[in-house]
């Protein structure tokens, strides 16, 4: 009897949470998290990216990055959207960083301060002289969806739309009143952001930049320095400036700064040869996991907050150092460039042997709604997956959701998490929810047949 009493004991304790588990889900724990143990499993073509087609990835991805200078008008930031981006917070106030909900006068001061009435008033021409961040409305203050959680607070701020890193040619459409912020499109996406962080270009200066001879970084958090030694900028994994010259060990590059008038000049910077290659990278499955391997265990950052990347923001300045242009958000990713493979309907069995059938490595997206990860090969007879993901969706005894935690750029299988008890089973894992595969190769006619 007192057996079975203390069997019951310990599984009362297991349930309430009181034994505790495993910092890491399994798949963490288990696979190797280094991209180089499993390159010599990787089964794929000896030339997966042919040079010729690379070389005219680049140019589109050239031709895309610089369009914003080469417009007359608001493209993704017309009107009706920004004046939506207000009309939406107004029904939603939030809670601010103090756990307490914003009161009414927060939105209205903002929307007063934007001065929308005469949009867009400025239409100029301007480039990132340092690492910044697009809003949704102008200002740094959070809204989060509740006051606590794991995916509706902290630290998922809904005003946050993208980082932007230095060098970022961008296109002024509006100015706000107090003159601090300005409402930005980049080639990707659009945004306020604070008027201190860019500086206004003319002519000559898209000319020079507009050069064709760049160093794209293959190194996170390098600083860029000047002759003196003197920094200028950070930059990461997939920035690019315009390249000057190479000696003695280090790269010249050109860096954007603002004179006293806001207005671009150059400088040169310099960097570690070791930390830079001229753009695009040959992409090799040896250079595919030098990439990856560098961006592996990096924290998870909500739309680029704190410096850090989201799911899709490491896909994109993955593939940006191979010339290859992605858009910002994980289901135009998957539907805007390269062979779309549509898997909803099938099972997950049918799922994963069409994924290691026809996907290659470093070269393959997957995609559910929300997520976006990077296929890189099998091991074992299982799909092997590079992301970026925040956690696993869980459900516990008294039904409360939650998440476990992961945080982090992660190697996993299609599966992460199906170890844990209070994994939420409603929810279903990855290989459940993977609607799509996008191949970025050569032959993605071949890959999009059935």
């Amino acid at each position: 009897m007192s057996r079975i009493y203390g069997l019951a004991v310990i599984f009362f304790f297991i349930l309430s949470g009181c034994v505790s588990a495993p910092d890491t889900i399994r798949d963490v724990r288990e696979l190797r998290q280094d991209h180089a143990f499993y390159l010599t499993d990787i089964d794929g073509r000896a030339d997966p990216l042919p040079a010729a087609l690379q070389a005219r990835m680049d140019e589109d991805y050239n031709a895309i990055f610089f369009s914003v200078w080469h417009q007359r008008r608001p493209f993704h930031a017309r009107e009706e959207r920004v004046r939506h981006d207000f009309k939406r917070y107004g029904f939603r106030p939030g809670y601010g960083e103090n756990k307490r909900l914003h009161p009414s006068s927060w939105l209205k001061k903002l929307q007063q301060n934007a001065a929308l009435d005469d949009y867009p008033n400025a239409l100029i021409r301007g480039i990132t002289t340092r690492n910044t961040n697009l809003r949704e409305l102008p200002t740094n203050s959070p809204h989060f969806t509740s006051a606590n959680g794991d995916s509706s607070a902290w630290p998922f701020d809904n005003l946050q739309r993208s980082s932007v890193p230095a060098g970022t040619p961008v296109y002024v459409c509006h100015v706000s009143a107090d003159k601090a912020w300005a409402l930005v499109e980049t080639s990707f996406t659009y945004g306020w952001m604070p008027v201190e962080d860019f500086a206004r270009v003319n002519e000559d200066f898209v000319k020079t930049w507009e050069s064709g001879r760049y160093a794209v970084m293959l190194r996170d958090s390098t600083s860029i320095l000047d002759k003196n030694g003197r920094f200028l900028v950070k930059a990461s994994v997939g920035h690019f400036f315009p390249f000057t010259a190479a000696a003695d060990g280090k790269i010249q590059i050109c860096v954007a700064a603002a004179d006293q008038n806001r207005q671009a000049v150059i400088r040169q910077g310099f960097i570690p040869a070791e930390a830079a290659a001229a753009k695009p990278l040959r992409f090799t499955p040896a250079n595919a996991v030098r990439i990856a391997n560098e961006m592996i265990g990096e924290p998870y950052g909500w739309g680029g907050l704190y410096g850090n990347r989201d799911c899709s923001a490491m896909t994109r300045d993955f593939f940006a150092v191979f010339g290859i242009w992605l858009p910002r958000h994980s289901e135009d990713q998957v539907k805007e460039a390269g062979a779309y493979i549509d898997l909803r309907g099938l099972s997950p069995e049918e799922k994963e042997r069409i994924i290691m059938e026809k996907g290659v490595p470093y070269l393959s997206l997957l995609w559910r709604k929300g997520h976006v990860m990077l296929y890189i090969g099998a091991a074992n007879g299982r799909a092997l997956i590079f992301h970026n993901i925040w956690g696993i969706r869980t459900k516990d005894l008294q039904g409360r959701e939650g998440r476990k935690i992961i945080g982090q750029a992660v190697i996993t299988g299609l599966m992460p998490g199906r170890e844990l008890a209070d994994m939420d089973s409603s929810a279903g894992s990855l290989l459940d929810n993977i609607a799509a595969m996008n191949i970025l190769s050569a032959d993605v006619r071949e890959a999009a047949a059935p």
